[in-house]
Protein backbone atom coordinates (compact mmCIF):
# COMPACT_ATOMS: atom_id res chain seq x y z
CA UNK A 1 0.00 0.00 0.00
CA UNK A 2 2.70 2.41 0.40
CA UNK A 3 4.48 1.82 -2.70
CA UNK A 4 1.01 2.14 -4.51
CA UNK A 5 0.98 6.09 -2.47
CA UNK A 6 4.47 6.93 -3.30
CA UNK A 7 3.87 6.18 -7.10
CA UNK A 8 0.75 8.29 -7.02
CA UNK A 9 1.60 11.78 -4.96
CA UNK A 10 3.89 13.04 -7.54
CA UNK A 11 1.07 12.94 -10.07
CA UNK A 12 -1.33 14.54 -8.08
CA UNK A 13 1.04 17.28 -7.35
CA UNK A 14 2.06 17.67 -11.32
CA UNK A 15 0.42 21.58 -11.43
CA UNK A 16 -1.69 22.35 -14.89
CA UNK A 17 -0.14 23.18 -17.43
CA UNK A 18 -0.79 25.94 -20.53
CA UNK A 19 -2.94 24.65 -23.35
CA UNK A 20 -3.98 25.02 -26.79
CA UNK A 21 -7.60 24.48 -27.61
CA UNK A 22 -9.73 24.64 -31.15
CA UNK A 23 -13.48 25.15 -30.74
CA UNK A 24 -15.85 24.94 -33.97
CA UNK A 25 -19.37 26.75 -34.18
CA UNK A 26 -22.05 26.62 -36.10
CA UNK A 27 -25.24 28.77 -36.85
CA UNK A 28 -27.29 29.62 -39.86
CA UNK A 29 -25.54 29.47 -43.53
CA UNK A 30 -27.14 32.29 -45.00
CA UNK A 31 -26.44 36.11 -44.50
CA UNK A 32 -28.81 38.19 -45.11
CA UNK A 33 -28.13 40.29 -48.21
CA UNK A 34 -28.40 43.72 -47.79
CA UNK A 35 -31.13 43.90 -44.98
CA UNK A 36 -28.66 45.37 -42.31
CA UNK A 37 -29.75 42.24 -40.15
CA UNK A 38 -27.66 39.97 -38.67
CA UNK A 39 -26.78 36.42 -38.81
CA UNK A 40 -24.92 34.85 -35.47
CA UNK A 41 -22.67 31.88 -35.29
CA UNK A 42 -22.42 30.77 -31.31
CA UNK A 43 -18.62 28.37 -30.43
CA UNK A 44 -19.41 26.81 -27.16
CA UNK A 45 -16.23 26.09 -25.43
CA UNK A 46 -16.71 23.53 -22.44
CA UNK A 47 -15.70 24.01 -19.04
CA UNK A 48 -13.17 21.95 -17.86
CA UNK A 49 -13.95 22.55 -13.83
CA UNK A 50 -10.50 24.07 -13.81
CA UNK A 51 -10.20 28.14 -13.40
CA UNK A 52 -8.20 28.78 -16.52
CA UNK A 53 -7.54 32.21 -18.36
CA UNK A 54 -7.24 32.85 -22.07
CA UNK A 55 -3.51 33.97 -22.95
CA UNK A 56 -4.15 33.93 -26.64
CA UNK A 57 -6.59 33.79 -29.49
CA UNK A 58 -6.60 33.04 -33.24
CA UNK A 59 -10.28 32.94 -35.82
CA UNK A 60 -10.08 31.10 -38.57
CA UNK A 61 -13.00 32.13 -40.78
CA UNK A 62 -14.84 30.93 -44.52
CA UNK A 63 -17.18 32.37 -45.94
CA UNK A 64 -18.80 32.80 -49.49
CA UNK A 65 -19.90 35.89 -50.50
CA UNK A 66 -19.11 38.06 -54.20
CA UNK A 67 -18.53 41.28 -52.61
CA UNK A 68 -17.01 41.33 -49.43
CA UNK A 69 -16.52 44.81 -49.14
CA UNK A 70 -20.33 44.71 -48.01
CA UNK A 71 -19.80 42.73 -44.59
CA UNK A 72 -18.89 43.71 -41.10
CA UNK A 73 -17.85 40.54 -38.36
CA UNK A 74 -17.75 40.95 -34.65
CA UNK A 75 -16.46 37.93 -32.15
CA UNK A 76 -18.38 38.49 -28.58
CA UNK A 77 -17.09 35.98 -25.92
CA UNK A 78 -18.80 35.03 -22.86
CA UNK A 79 -17.70 37.82 -20.39
CA UNK A 80 -19.42 40.51 -23.51
CA UNK A 81 -15.85 41.34 -24.37
CA UNK A 82 -16.34 42.34 -28.16
CA UNK A 83 -13.90 42.36 -30.83
CA UNK A 84 -14.74 43.28 -34.60
CA UNK A 85 -12.75 41.67 -36.87
CA UNK A 86 -13.54 43.55 -39.91
CA UNK A 87 -15.72 45.81 -41.50
CA UNK A 88 -16.12 46.61 -45.13
CA UNK A 89 -12.72 45.78 -46.05
CA UNK A 90 -11.65 48.54 -49.08
CA UNK A 91 -13.99 51.12 -47.48
CA UNK A 92 -13.89 53.81 -48.74
CA UNK A 93 -11.90 52.61 -51.69
CA UNK A 94 -10.00 49.44 -51.63
CA UNK A 95 -9.19 50.01 -55.68
CA UNK A 96 -12.59 49.38 -56.85
CA UNK A 97 -15.27 51.06 -59.00
CA UNK A 98 -16.90 53.32 -56.51
CA UNK A 99 -16.57 54.07 -52.92
CA UNK A 100 -18.20 50.57 -52.06
CA UNK A 101 -15.59 48.81 -50.35
CA UNK A 102 -13.51 45.69 -51.77
CA UNK A 103 -15.21 43.88 -54.54
CA UNK A 104 -13.05 40.31 -54.10
CA UNK A 105 -14.82 37.13 -53.68
CA UNK A 106 -14.59 35.29 -50.53
CA UNK A 107 -13.07 35.09 -47.04
CA UNK A 108 -10.72 32.58 -45.92
CA UNK A 109 -8.16 33.59 -42.97
CA UNK A 110 -7.18 33.09 -39.80
CA UNK A 111 -7.31 36.13 -37.44
CA UNK A 112 -4.16 37.04 -35.78
CA UNK A 113 -2.56 39.72 -33.58
CA UNK A 114 0.85 39.17 -35.54
CA UNK A 115 0.05 39.26 -39.14
CA UNK A 116 1.86 41.46 -41.25
CA UNK A 117 -1.36 43.16 -43.16
CA UNK A 118 -4.55 44.23 -41.85
CA UNK A 119 -7.68 42.61 -43.08
CA UNK A 120 -8.70 46.33 -43.18
CA UNK A 121 -6.74 46.85 -45.86
CA UNK A 122 -6.29 43.66 -47.77
CA UNK A 123 -8.27 43.80 -51.25
CA UNK A 124 -6.53 41.65 -54.04
CA UNK A 125 -7.00 42.09 -57.49
CA UNK A 126 -6.78 38.72 -58.71
CA UNK A 127 -6.63 36.51 -56.09
CA UNK A 128 -9.54 34.33 -54.60
CA UNK A 129 -10.23 34.28 -51.73
CA UNK A 130 -9.47 37.87 -51.17
CA UNK A 131 -9.12 37.61 -47.58
CA UNK A 132 -6.57 34.66 -47.26
CA UNK A 133 -3.69 33.74 -44.86
CA UNK A 134 -2.90 35.00 -41.85
CA UNK A 135 -4.70 38.76 -41.30
CA UNK A 136 -4.57 41.24 -38.43
CA UNK A 137 -8.14 41.82 -36.92
CA UNK A 138 -9.53 45.51 -37.06
CA UNK A 139 -9.51 44.96 -33.33
CA UNK A 140 -6.60 43.67 -31.36
CA UNK A 141 -7.98 39.45 -30.24
CA UNK A 142 -5.80 40.75 -27.46
CA UNK A 143 -8.80 42.16 -25.42
CA UNK A 144 -9.50 38.37 -24.43
CA UNK A 145 -6.23 37.61 -22.55
CA UNK A 146 -7.00 37.32 -18.87
CA UNK A 147 -10.93 36.25 -19.41
CA UNK A 148 -12.41 32.51 -18.81
CA UNK A 149 -12.81 30.85 -22.32
CA UNK A 150 -15.56 28.93 -20.77
CA UNK A 151 -19.21 29.76 -22.28
CA UNK A 152 -20.82 30.49 -25.51
CA UNK A 153 -18.72 32.49 -27.93
CA UNK A 154 -20.76 34.68 -30.56
CA UNK A 155 -19.52 35.87 -34.16
CA UNK A 156 -22.29 37.96 -35.49
CA UNK A 157 -22.05 38.69 -39.61
CA UNK A 158 -24.25 41.40 -41.08
CA UNK A 159 -24.16 42.41 -44.89
CA UNK A 160 -24.49 46.26 -45.59
CA UNK A 161 -25.33 46.38 -49.22
CA UNK A 162 -27.95 44.39 -51.05
CA UNK A 163 -27.32 42.63 -54.63
CA UNK A 164 -24.27 40.21 -53.76
CA UNK A 165 -25.37 37.57 -51.08
CA UNK A 166 -23.42 34.96 -49.21
CA UNK A 167 -23.00 32.66 -46.96
CA UNK A 168 -21.06 31.25 -43.37
CA UNK A 169 -19.20 27.70 -44.10
CA UNK A 170 -17.06 27.86 -41.07
CA UNK A 171 -15.93 29.63 -37.97
CA UNK A 172 -13.46 28.36 -35.49
CA UNK A 173 -11.67 29.54 -31.94
CA UNK A 174 -7.73 28.88 -31.50
CA UNK A 175 -7.19 29.67 -27.90
CA UNK A 176 -4.14 28.90 -25.99
CA UNK A 177 -5.47 28.78 -22.09
CA UNK A 178 -3.33 28.95 -18.74
CA UNK A 179 -4.05 27.75 -15.30
CA UNK A 180 -5.22 30.81 -13.29
CA UNK A 181 -5.95 28.75 -9.78
CA UNK A 182 -6.35 32.10 -7.50
CA UNK A 183 -8.93 33.59 -10.53
CA UNK A 184 -7.15 37.01 -10.39
CA UNK A 185 -6.97 36.82 -14.29
CA UNK A 186 -3.34 35.86 -14.14
CA UNK A 187 -1.67 33.16 -15.04
CA UNK A 188 -0.67 31.17 -12.12
CA UNK A 189 2.97 30.69 -13.63
CA UNK A 190 2.84 34.69 -14.22
CA UNK A 191 2.03 35.56 -10.59
CA UNK A 192 4.81 33.02 -9.59
CA UNK A 193 7.27 34.33 -11.73
CA UNK A 194 6.16 38.34 -10.73
CA UNK A 195 6.77 37.94 -7.14
CA UNK A 196 2.95 38.04 -6.30
CA UNK A 197 2.16 34.83 -5.23
CA UNK A 198 4.56 32.17 -3.33
CA UNK A 199 5.92 28.72 -5.15
CA UNK A 200 7.33 27.29 -1.76
CA UNK A 201 7.13 23.72 -2.66
CA UNK A 202 7.92 24.52 -6.35
CA UNK A 203 5.46 22.51 -8.18
CA UNK A 204 4.34 25.26 -10.36
CA UNK A 205 0.62 26.23 -8.17
CA UNK A 206 0.68 29.06 -6.24
CA UNK A 207 0.54 28.07 -2.60
CA UNK A 208 -2.44 29.90 -1.64
CA UNK A 209 -4.35 27.68 -4.09
CA UNK A 210 -3.29 24.06 -2.00
CA UNK A 211 -3.78 22.93 1.34
CA UNK A 212 -1.42 23.81 3.96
Amino acid sequence: MRRHLSLLLPLLLLPAHAAAETHCGNGPSSIPDGTGAMVSWTVDVPDDGQTRVITSTQVMLQVSHPWIGDLTCLLIAPDGTTVQLFDRPGMPDGGWIGPWGCGGDDIDCMFDDTAAAAAEDTCSLDTIPVLSGNLRPGEALADFTGGNPAGEWTMHVVDHSSIDAGTIDQLCLMLETAPDCNGNGVPDATDIEGGSSEDVDGNGVPDECECP
